[in-house]
């Protein structure tokens, strides 16, 4: 990826709970694959800061958040208790106006009772953790002043998602084999 393909991504500083760095890791796993349409320019730290300094960590952080354009908050079991740093960075982007988004683990479309406090009501839009709704939500501009955002059912269907209740997923990828349709040298 070119330079110029790096700055017209958006800049996204993902925050998440230790607990939920491997899905981190799993986004990071879609944008290095080839066949899954998700990008972004991640801002996040480069290496783990060498540090007990609470106040030394935030500000390391906070370096990160500001040159952000946009904060993609993973929320899973135990966010809403990540009061020392998770909610510093989300107070650091809510300060400096970047596009929020609220990525539920449990693959909830809409804000739910795992959203943290601190995330509540900042204008923040909600998806559950799966690559095409998360690209799109990365492209998603803010059209008014609401404390919430969700998408319709329709993007999630347009998507190729399977809604049931509040969660959305995709169908697993069908079985080329199904019905005896094996290649001659597996018979």
């Amino acid at each position: 990826m070119g330079i110029a393909d790096r700055q017209s991504l958006p800049r996204t500083f993902v925050s998440f709970s230790s607990t939920d760095k491997r899905w981190y890791d799993l986004m990071c796993a879609w944008k290095a694959h080839d066949h899954i349409n998700f990008n972004f320019a991640d801002f996040q730290l480069d290496e783990a800061i060498n540090s007990r300094t609470p106040w030394y960590i935030k500000a390391k952080c906070a370096e990160k958040v500001r040159r952000a354009d946009t904060l993609v908050l993973l929320i899973g079991n135990d966010t809403a208790t990540k009061t020392v740093y998770v909610k510093h960075e989300v107070e650091v982007a809510v300060e400096k106006g970047c596009r929020l988004i609220g990525v539920n683990l449990n693959n909830c479309r809409y804000r739910d009772a795992l959203c943290p406090r601190f995330f509540e009501r900042v204008g923040a839009l909600f998806v559950p953790f799966s690559s095409r709704i998360l690209a799109e939500a990365i492209r998603w501009v803010k059209q008014d002043a609401s404390d919430h955002y969700w998408y319709s059912d329709e993007v999630y269907r347009r998507l190729g998602y399977q809604l049931v209740g509040d969660t959305a997923a995709l169908p697993p990828p069908p079985n080329p084999f199904f019905g005896g349709n094996r290649p001659p040298w597996a018979r």
